[in-house]
């Protein structure tokens, strides 16, 4: 009965890819598409996906997979500040250095998440903040940490979730200890710093809640737009934006026009974009899997369609390649106390109906 089950949400996910526009569909059992970052390449685009270190040892399996499917890694901890630096002056490249080799070993590019940020801190970091010594801290920091990784990363995500327009702040920025200690020049600061020790990885803003016809989220894409407008006019070397694409497939409100838009106005900029962080929220819908399943890869691909065709894409990630782990569990758990599946492979390794949804929209991007 397991088996018939698993065979009945395989054709279902099979024939899921082929329901959307675009897009070639596989037979879940008879035809397996090539590992997604196989599928992106000849496109012009790459994929891959998030990697807690703690990932490196003891699943051989799972670390198969993911060379199977991704062209790129990004860390969800290891290159963090709280990390890096866990006391002021001592620096500990250990686990970045792990996963840094093992990219290395399977052939993979590495994105630095993240140089700038408002979480993520060692402790003793926001007392050090202060207007006399936040410039310097800042300069030091990402001299250190960009120079130890120079030439070798392919991204940073120089400042990440700079905005909160309700915190009152110029262009809608997050009232932040940099913010406090610098004022909005922060970023400025942090790209000027960011481009002198590590010319060669492409600079990002990377940056979630942008993906909704809903008046939040408008507001945010209106901050963003303004800010990289200002920061273009003032010559600051940011090159691109990271759309994290945190969905949720139970929110009725994606509008393809909004999103193709805004994604085109960034690219009108002459900035890149990179999806970084996609997975699907499934916490309120139905308990029953097929459902679900085919809710959120709907919901994914019609999000891929109005953005991955832009030009100025150059790839995606999701945040976590299986669902035998996502943060989703921890930060939006079902009430029905179920597990989610927001990522392209299940708990067994198998493919979601997401995975055809994300293979069915890279497929159906046009060569750049």
């Amino acid at each position: 009965m397991l088996s018939s089950r698993r065979s009945l949400l395989a054709g279902g996910a099979a024939m899921l890819a082929g329901t959307a526009a675009g897009g070639r569909a596989w037979a879940a059992e008879a035809e397996q598409p090539p590992g997604l970052n196989a599928l992106a390449a000849p496109k012009g685009l790459f994929f891959g996906s998030a990697l807690d270190d703690k990932q490196l040892t003891g699943d051989p399996a799972f670390l198969q997979r993911l060379g199977a499917e991704c062209g790129m890694l990004v860390s969800e901890y290891s290159f963090k500040w709280e990390t890096l630096q866990p006391e002021q002056g001592q620096f500990v490249f250990t686990r970045a250095d792990a996963l840094m080799d093992f990219a290395a070993a399977n052939r993979m590019r590495v994105r630095g998440h993240t140089l700038i940020w408002h979480e993520g801190n060692p402790p003793w970091l926001e007392a050090a903040l202060t207007p006399e010594g936040a410039l310097a801290m800042m300069y030091g920091y990402i001299a250190t940490v960009c120079g130890h990784f120079r030439g070798r990363l392919a991204h940073w995500d120089v400042v990440n979730e700079p905005l909160s327009p309700e915190d009152g702040q110029p262009f809608g920025l997050r009232a932040t200890p940099w913010l406090r200690a610098l004022g909005p020049g922060y970023i400025d600061l942090a790209f000027r710093a960011a481009a002198k020790a590590d010319p060669a990885s492409l600079r990002l803003i990377n940056e979630f809640g942008l993906d909704y016809a809903i008046d939040w989220q408008e507001t945010r894409r209106t901050a963003l737009l303004k800010l990289l407008e200002a920061l273009l006019a003032r010559g600051v070397p940011v090159q691109g934006v990271g759309l994290q694409a945190h969905l949720d497939a139970a929110e009725k409100r994606l509008d393809q026009r909004v999103l193709s838009r805004f994604v085109a106005d960034i690219a009108a900029m002459g900035l890149k974009i990179v999806v970084t962080e996609l997975d699907v929220r499934d916490d309120g819908l139905p308990a029953d899997i097929g459902v679900r399943d085919r809710a959120v890869a709907d919901h994914a691909r019609a999000w891929l369609d109005a953005v991955l065709p832009n030009p100025a894409v150059l790839g995606l990630l999701t945040w976590g390649l299986s669902d035998r782990r996502s943060w989703l569990n921890d930060r939006f758990p079902r009430k029905d106390h179920l597990p989610q599946r927001p990522l392209p492979l299940d708990t067994e390794l198998r493919p979601t109906a997401l995975f055809y949804a994300i293979a069915g929209a890279l497929d159906a991007v046009p060569g750049r």
